[in-house]
C-alpha cells in the first residue's frame, strides 16, 4: 500500500494501460495453446488408429493361411510411416504372430509410446441376396469372424516436439504483444504524465511565487484547459501580487505617514503641556503665596475664585494628557506605601470649602479599623478616582449632602478588598444614558456639558485606572434622585514597619537649616518657586541653566537640587550626568522640577540619574511633601523606597 501510494502518474499510466493486456495476452494465449494441444493430441490418436484400422484388413489372409512373411512383409512396409516404433500381430488367443520395430534411437532417451489396437475379422462376400445372414446368429457369427488383432505402436516425440514448437510460438508471440502494449502503453502515459509533471512543476513555481511561469497548451482537451487555466491562475495571481504589493507600499507609507504624524502629535503634546504648565505653575504659585498674605474677604474670594479656575483648567490638562497616555497603552501605576483613611480624607478635605460655599453636607463614613489600614499601590491615580467621582458630585448637586462611604474586607492575610461609595442627592441620570456615561467624551446629554462644562473624560479615566487596578467602577442612578458611584479595588497589606509618608503642610519649619539649588531658567517659576521655598523655611540658591548649576554644586553642598529638565546652555538630564560624576556630591538628591508630563517623562528624568520627579504646576503641600522625602535625615535606601 504504501509503494503504491508512492507510485507517481507515469508508472501508475504504465500499470493501467500494461495490467488488462497482461492478463488478456495470458489469457488468450493459454486458451489457443491448449486449445492447439488438443488438436494436436487428437490428430496424434487419429493417424496411429487409422494405421491400425488399415493394417487389421491387410494382415487377414497372413492370419488365415499362417504365412508369416507375408505379415512381416506388411509390418515392414508399414514400419516406414514416420513416428511407428513397433508393429505386432495377435492371433484370436492372443499370441503374437508377427512383429516388427523400429531400430533403438541412439541417444537411447526413453520414448513415450501411445498404444493402438485394430480387431482382424474374417471378410465374407455376400454372393446372392437371398443368401442373408440370419439376424439371430449376428453375435455369434461375428464372434466365429474374430482372428486376432494388429497392435501399433506410436512414439510421442512428434507430439512432444510439435507441442514445444506451439508452446514456444506462444511464448514469443505473447511476448511481442506485451513487449507491444508496453511500448504502447509507455508511449500513451509519457504523452498524459509529461503535461501533468510539466503543471505540477509550474504550481510549485507558483507556490513559490514564480508566477511568470507559462505552460504550452498541448491539446484542445482536459489537459490543454487545465493548462490554460494555471495560466490564467498564474496570471491573476501575479496582478494579485502586484496589486499586493503597492498596497503594502501603500500600508508602510501610511504607516510611516502615520508613525511621523503620531511623533509630531507627541512632540506637539509635549510642548504644548510644558508651555502651559510653565505659566499656569506661575499663577498656581503666586495665588497660594497670596493666600498666605493678609487679604481683605473680597480679595480672599476672588483669590479663592482664581485659585479653583487654574485648579479646574490644570484638572482639564491633566485628564487629556492621561486619556493621551491610556489610548497608547502607555500609564503605568506607582507601587509605594499609603495609609488609606488619611488619602480619603485629604481627597475629602479638597472639596469641603466648596461644598460648604454651596451650602451642602460632605460626610465622611468610614469603617472601623480603616484608620490602621496601611497598603501598598498607586495613592495619586485613587486620589485621582475619588477626586473626579467627588468632583461630579459637587458639580451635579444643587441641594442635599455628598456622603463618602468606605468599606473594606480582607480577603486573606496579603490582600484586602477596598470598596468607596460616593452618593449625592443631584440631577441623576437615566437608565438609558447611564451606560454611556464611561464612554470617552460623553455626558447624560448636550445641555449638561453646556450647563455644568466638563470634557466627559473624568468617568472613563477613573473606570480604566480602576480595571488597570484589577477592580471596577459602577454606577446607579435615577433621574432627579442622584447617583452613586462605587469603586472596588484589591490593595495589598503593607509591611508593619513601613508607613505611609505625609507630611503636614502647615508645618513651616521643617526646612530650616537646610540648603537647596533651584535650577530654573524662567523668570516667573524662579519667582514663585523661591517664595514657597523660604516660606517653607528653606535657604534658596538660584541659577538658570545647566552649566551654572554644575559649577555651583561643585563649589557648595546643598541638602538637595530642584531640577528643571528644558535648560538653556546645558539641559537638566545633561547637569544630573555630569554632578553625579563629582565624587564628593554624588549622593546629593537631586529632584526634577518639570513641565514635561507625559509618558516617559519620569523614567527619562530617573534614568538620568535624579532621584525623583514633581511635574509643574504644583501645589506648595506636594513641593514640602517630596523634599521633606529627601531632606529629612534618614538612611538612603528608605528614602528612595518612599518616593
Amino acid at each position: 500500500m504504501k509503494l503504491r501510494r508512492g507510485w507517481d502518474i507515469h508508472t501508475r499510466t504504465q500499470l493501467i494501460s500494461v495490467g488488462p493486456a497482461l492478463l488478456l495476452t495470458l489469457l488468450l494465449t493459454g486458451f489457443f495453446t491448449f486449445v492447439r494441444l488438443q488438436d494436436l493430441r487428437q490428430e496424434l490418436n487419429h493417424t496411429g488408429q487409422l494405421i491400425a484400422n488399415q493394417l487389421a484388413p491387410a494382415t487377414e489372409y497372413g492370419v488365415i493361411a499362417g504365412n508369416i512373411q507375408v505379415l512381416n512383409t506388411l509390418l515392414k512396409a508399414t514400419l516406414d510411416t514416420p513416428h511407428v516404433r513397433f508393429i505386432e500381430v495377435r492371433d484370436r488367443q492372443d499370441n503374437i504372430l508377427a512383429y516388427e520395430e523400429q531400430a533403438a534411437p541412439q541417444d537411447k532417451s526413453a520414448t513415450q509410446v501411445e498404444i493402438f489396437h485394430a480387431p482382424i475379422h474374417l471378410q465374407r462376400l455376400a454372393l446372392s441376396k437371398e443368401l442373408p445372414y440370419s439376424a439371430g446368429s449376428g453375435g455369434n457369427h461375428m464372434d466365429n469372424d474374430y482372428l486376432g488383432r494388429v497392435v501399433v505402436g506410436m512414439s510421442n516425440d512428434a507430439f512432444n516436439s510439435q507441442q514445444q514448437a506451439i508452446l514456444l510460438k506462444a511464448t514469443v508471440l505473447a511476448l511481442f504483444a506485451l513487449l507491444l502494449t508496453f511500448l504502447v502503453a509507455r508511449r500513451l502515459a509519457w504523452r498524459l504524465s509529461q503535461p501533468i509533471s510539466t503543471m505540477a512543476d509550474a504550481v510549485k513555481a507558483i507556490q513559490a511565487g514564480n508566477y511568470r511561469t507559462a505552460l504550452p497548451e498541448v491539446d484542445d482537451n482536459e489537459l490543454g484547459g487545465l493548462a490554460r487555466h494555471i495560466n490564467n491562475l498564474a496570471s491573476a495571481l501575479e496582478q494579485a501580487s502586484l496589486e499586493q504589493q503597492q498596497s503594502i507600499a501603500q500600508l508602510v507609507k501610511a504607516r510611516e505617514e502615520s508613525e511621523q504624524a503620531n511623533r509630531a502629535k507627541s512632540d506637539f503634546l509635549a510642548m504644548m503641556s510644558h508651555e502651559l504648565r510653565t505659566p499656569m505653575n506661575g499663577v498656581l504659585g503666586m495665588l497660594q503665596l497670596l493666600e498666605t498674605t493678609e487679604m481683605t474677604d473680597e480679595q480672599a474670594e476672588y483669590s479663592a475664585l482664581a485659585t479653583e479656575s487654574t485648579e479646574h483648567l490644570l484638572k482639564v490638562i491633566n485628564d487629556i494628557l492621561d486619556f493621551s497616555r491610556i489610548e497608547r497603552g502607555a500609564l503605568e501605576l506607582e507601587r509605594i506605601t499609603f495609609n488609606l483613611l488619611e488619602l480619603i480624607q485629604s481627597s475629602a478635605q479638597v472639596f469641603q470649602h466648596s461644598a460648604h460655599q454651596r451650602g451642602l453636607a460632605l460626610q465622611l463614613d468610614t469603617q472601623p479599623g480603616l484608620e490602621q489600614l496601611v497598603v501598598k499601590g498607586d495613592p495619586t491615580r485613587i486620589r485621582q478616582i475619588l477626586v473626579n467621582l467627588l468632583g461630579n458630585a459637587l458639580k451635579f448637586t444643587e441641594e442635599g449632602n455628598i456622603r463618602i462611604e468606605t468599606r473594606w474586607q480582607a480577603l486573606d492575610n496579603e490582600v484586602l478588598w477596598f470598596s468607596c461609595a460616593v452618593h449625592d442627592s443631584g440631577i441623576g441620570i437615566s437608565p438609558e444614558r447611564l451606560e454611556h456615561m464611561f464612554d470617552a467624551f460623553q455626558q447624560a446629554d448636550n445641555s449638561i456639558s453646556r450647563r455644568y462644562g466638563g470634557t466627559g473624560l473624568g468617568l472613563p479615566i477613573a473606570r480604566t485606572l480602576a480595571e488597570r487596578m484589577g477592580g471596577t467602577l459602577n454606577a446607579e442612578s435615577q433621574e432627579g434622585r442622584g447617583s452613586i458611584f462605587t469603586l472596588e479595588i484589591p490593595l495589598p497589606f503593607a509591611r508593619h514597619n513601613e508607613r505611609a509618608v505625609e507630611a503636614s503642610v502647615d508645618d513651616a519649619s521643617s526646612g530650616i537649616g537646610h540648603k537647596v539649588l533651584l535650577v530654573e531658567d524662567n523668570p516667573v517659576n524662579q519667582t514663585v518657586i523661591e517664595a514657597m521655598l523660604r516660606s517653607l523655611g528653606y535657604q534658596v540658591s538660584l541659577v538658570g541653566d545647566g552649566a551654572q548649576a554644575l559649577s555651583t554644586v561643585e563649589r557648595h553642598e546643598f541638602a538637595a537640587v530642584l531640577m528643571d529638565c528644558r535648560l538653556p546652555v546645558m539641559d537638566g538630564y545633561e547637569a544630573t550626568r555630569q554632578i553625579r560624576r563629582l565624587p564628593e556630591r554624588a549622593q546629593v538628591p537631586i529632584i526634577a522640577l518639570t513641565a514635561n508630563a507625559l509618558q516617559g517623562d519620569r523614567e527619562a528624568c530617573l534614568q538620568a540619574g535624579m532621584n525623583d520627579y514633581l511635574a509643574k504646576p504644583f501645589k506648595r503641600a506636594d513641593l514640602q511633601r517630596i523634599l521633606q522625602a529627601w531632606v529629612a535625615p534618614r538612611p538612603l535606601a528608605s528614602s528612595q523606597s518612599g518616593s
